[in-house]
C-alpha cells in the first residue's frame, strides 16, 4: 500500500549567536602587518614567487614593488621573460641582477647611438623590443649581457649607483669612460669587440674595483681599440684580479715594484707588454737575466703569481736558427713550482711536417732559483713527488739545462 505523504519536519539548526563578533575577534588576532614589512618577508623570496604572492591583495601589491628582490639571476632569453620584465618595471622594480641574452630568432632590441648601419639594414623587420627599460631598475647590483642583439651606443645602461658586477660577453659598443656612472662597481667582466678606451678611465672606480677582466677587445678591422699603460691601475688597493689579453695595453712588467698592486694574486698581459705572456726577446741572455728580476718580483707576491706563462726568443734575433729534423732548439722559456721551490726551463717543440706545424713540448732540466726543501719539512715528500712525474716529461734534452 501507498503510504499518505507526509511533509517531513524541517530540522532547527541553531543560533550561532554573536558570529559577527567572533569573526571580527578573528580578524582582530590575525597580525596587521604593513605593506613594509610584507616587503621585508617578500625579501626572503625569490622574484618568480613575489610576482606570484603579489596578486593576494592590495597590501601585498603594494609590498612588492617596495621589496629589495634578493641577488638572484633573472635571465631575460625569451620574449615571455621581456613580457615579464616589462611588467616588474612597476610591480617590482627593485630587482638587483638581471642578464640580458638573445630572445630568440628575428628578434632584438631598439639600436642605440652611433649603430652598425649594415647590421641595422639586415635586422630592419625584425620585432623591436625597448632595452631602456632596464634603466628603471634603480636597484640593480649585478648586470650581464650575453650575446645580446643590441646595436649601438647606450648611455644610459651605465648610470647605475649600485652595480657592483659588470658583465658585457659581445652587444653594444661602448667606452670605457662610461664606467664613471657606477661609482661603486667591483668587478669588470668583458669579452667583447665593441668596447673601446684608455684603461686610465678605471681610475674613477680606483677605490672599489677588486677584479678588472678584458679578455677580447678587437674589432671587426681587427684593431684593438682599448689601450693605455697597465702601470695606471697600479696603484689601486683592492684590484685582486688583472687581465687584459688581447688589448693593446702596453708597461713593462719589470716596472712593478713591492708598493704596486698591493692585493694582485692573479695577472695576465698582451706579448706587447715587455715580459708580458708570450713576450719575444732579442737575445738569449736577456732572457735568462729577465728570469732572474722576475723571481725577485715574485717571491714578493702570490705564489700562482706569473705561472703558466711563457716568454720566447724571437725569430727575427741572431741567436734563432729553426732545425727541421730533430726537436726544435729550446728556445722559449717558463718559470716552474714543484712544491715550495722554483725555478725555470728552457723548451722547444718539433718540427713534423711544415714550419707551422709543431708537435710536441720537449723540456730541458730545472734552473732552480730556491733551494731544495729540508728532508725534515712536511713539504719534502710532496716535492719529491712532483718532481718525479716532472722529470718524466724531459726526453730529448735530459742532462741539458
Amino acid at each position: 500500500p501507498i503510504l499518505p505523504h507526509r511533509k517531513m519536519p524541517h530540522s532547527k539548526k541553531p543560533r550561532l549567536t554573536g558570529s559577527n563578533d567572533d569573526a571580527e575577534a578573528s580578524s582582530d588576532a590575525r597580525p596587521n602587518l604593513s605593506a613594509d614589512e610584507f616587503a621585508c618577508i617578500l625579501g626572503f623570496l625569490p622574484p618568480k614567487q613575489i610576482m606570484c604572492l603579489r596578486r593576494v591583495c592590495k597590501t601585498w601589491r603594494e609590498a612588492a614593488k617596495k621589496t629589495i628582490v634578493p641577488i638572484v639571476e633573472f635571465n631575460v632569453d625569451s620574449i615571455d621573460k621581456y613580457n615579464a620584465l616589462t611588467v616588474m618595471v612597476t610591480a617590482m622594480p627593485n630587482l638587483q641582477q638581471i642578464k640580458i641574452s638573445s630572445m630568440g630568432a628575428r628578434h632584438k632590441y631598439n639600436d642605440g647611438e652611433d649603430p652598425d648601419e649594415e647590421e641595422a639594414a639586415r635586422t630592419a623587420n625584425y620585432s623591436i623590443h625597448d632595452i631602456e627599460i632596464l634603466s628603471n631598475f634603480t636597484k640593480l647590483r649585478i648586470l650581464e649581457f650575453e650575446c645580446a642583439p643590441m646595436n649601438g651606443r647606450y648611455s644610459s645602461l651605465f648610470e647605475f649607483s649600485l652595480l657592483q658586477k659588470l658583465k658585457i660577453t659581445w652587444g653594444m659598443k661602448w667606452d670605457l669612460e662610461l664606467l664613471s656612472g657606477l661609482p661603486l662597481l667591483e668587478e669588470l667582466h668583458v669579452y667583447s669587440g665593441g668596447v673601446t678606451g684608455n684603461i686610465n678611465s678605471l681610475k674613477a672606480l680606483k677605490d672599489t674595483l677588486t677584479m678588472v677582466s678584458i679578455e677580447f677587445s678587437n674589432n671587426v678591422n681587427g684593431d684593438f681599440p682599448v689601450h693605455g699603460d697597465f702601470m695606471d691601475l697600479a696603484d689601486f688597493p683592492r684590484l685582486k684580479v688583472l687581465c687584459l689579453k688581447n688589448t693593446a695595453v702596453t708597461g713593462n712588467l719589470l716596472d712593478i715594484d713591492e708598493h704596486h698592486f698591493p692585493q694582485l694574486q692573479s695577472l695576465s698581459l698582451p706579448d706587447q707588454v715587455c715580459g708580458g705572456d708570450g713576450y719575444k726577446f732579442q737575445r738569449i741572455a736577456e732572457m735568462t737575466d729577465f728570469i732572474h728580476k722576475l723571481y725577485h718580483l715574485k717571491k714578493r707576491r702570490s705564489p700562482k703569481l706569473l705561472l703558466y706563462w711563457r716568454w720566447h726568443l724571437s725569430e727575427d734575433s741572431p741567436d734563432w736558427y729553426r732545425s727541421r729534423r730533430y726537436p726544435q732548439l729550446p728556445f722559449s722559456i717558463e718559470l716552474v713550482k714543484v712544491g715550495s721551490r722554483l725555478g725555470y726551463r728552457w723548451f722547444g717543440v718539433y718540427a713534423v711536417t711544415s714550419e707551422n706545424d709543431d708537435g710536441p713540448t720537449q723540456y730541458c732540466e730545472i734552473n732552480w732559483l730556491d733551494q731544495e726543501p729540508e728532508r725534515e719539512s712536511s713539504d719534502y715528500e710532496i716535492y719529491l713527488q712532483k718532481l718525479e712525474r716532472i722529470q718524466r716529461n724531459i726526453d730529448f734534452y735530459k742532462g741539458y739545462s
